[in-house]
């Protein structure tokens, strides 16, 4: 099969050209016919439409700038209204802050990381990625960080979200082009760690957010309490002062409640006189001959 692009090699670059955007815009064009054959919605599917829609239009816009690069300025960002002012608001109400220097140090970062290194082999700077620069904006827009810390917070999630996605599709290219063999091992496993140290890093951002909003304090709401027969309840606020020492000590004072009581031995010896009974002799010790006399005890 003899393909058109090995016929244009040959001709004038001119011509060449003209086959190319002629081949192009035929490739528009059918697939626009394709599109224009497709089958309206059933009913299910547009209730559907109509109620995401409605949730849509319920939520709030998210902050979204221009990215233009140029020669002798770099990156350039900028809003698509004239309202510098009334931007710059907004900007400063998306990363919790009223530092314009924090915001424009975070524009001038996500402008960086979001950037198309791509089609750059050297180090030259990247191509600037309006796309991926809105996305990131969008996160810390929807995160609604209450100072510098919750949208740096921010920020780091977004990035990495958008390695973590281009180390995915790095790990599935390497999959189907390699064979698991010799270097191909080498690089699934080089990777896979990447992907899976990057997933467990935007898991612990995450967390360190939903740590920091709550202060360190685990709050566990009982909507519904079941009492069945033979069971108890306390209804209200029920405080427990922490500390290990106070458990086990508090453990140790149940367990001398719980004890049995212990029982003193009992004499085989009269009992002692007591402080309201009448004077009596004492018990004194005999032996087989009979009790001694007072006199001859004296004696002795």
């Amino acid at each position: 099969m003899i393909d058109d692009r090995d016929l244009s090699e040959g001709l004038d670059p001119a011509v060449s050209e003209r086959a190319t955007k002629e081949r192009r815009a035929a490739e528009h064009q059918a697939f626009a016919d394709k599109l224009a054959k497709r089958s309206p919605p059933d009913p299910v599917e547009r209730a559907q439409i109509e109620k995401a829609r409605k949730r849509t239009k319920a939520r709030a816009p998210r902050i979204a700038m221009h990215v233009e690069a140029r020669e002798t300025a770099g990156s350039v960002v900028y809003p698509a209204h004239s309202d510098e002012e009334g931007h710059m608001y907004r900007l400063a109400d998306a990363f919790g802050t009223r530092s314009r220097q924090f915001v424009y140090s975070m524009l001038k970062g996500l402008g960086n990381a979001t950037a198309d290194h791509s089609l750059n082999l050297d180090f030259s700077p990247a191509s600037p990625d309006q796309l991926a620069f809105n996305a990131a904006l969008a996160v810390i827009d929807g995160v609604r960080p209450k100072d510098e810390i919750e949208a740096m917070l921010a920020a780091h999630m977004a990035v990495a979200n958008i390695v973590l996605l281009e180390l995915v599709a790095r790990t599935r290219s390497s999959v189907a082009g390699h064979r698991y063999e010799g270097n191909g091992i080498k690089r699934l496993h080089v990777l896979g760690n990447l992907t899976t140290k990057f997933m467990r890093t935007y898991t612990m951002q995450v967390e360190a957010l939903a740590r920091k909003r709550r202060k360190g304090q685990q709050n566990i709401k009982v909507k519904h309490v079941h009492v069945y027969p033979g069971g108890q309840a306390v209804v209200g606020n029920v405080n427990h002062r922490g500390g290990r020492g106070y458990r086990k000590n508090e453990q140790r004072a149940y367990e001398r409640g719980q004890a049995k009581p212990t029982t003193r031995a009992i004499s085989d010896s009269p009992a002692v006189r007591g402080a309201n009974e009448e004077r009596a002799a004492l018990p004194v010790t005999s032996d087989e001959k009979g009790a001694l006399s007072i006199a001859r005890r004296c004696k002795r």
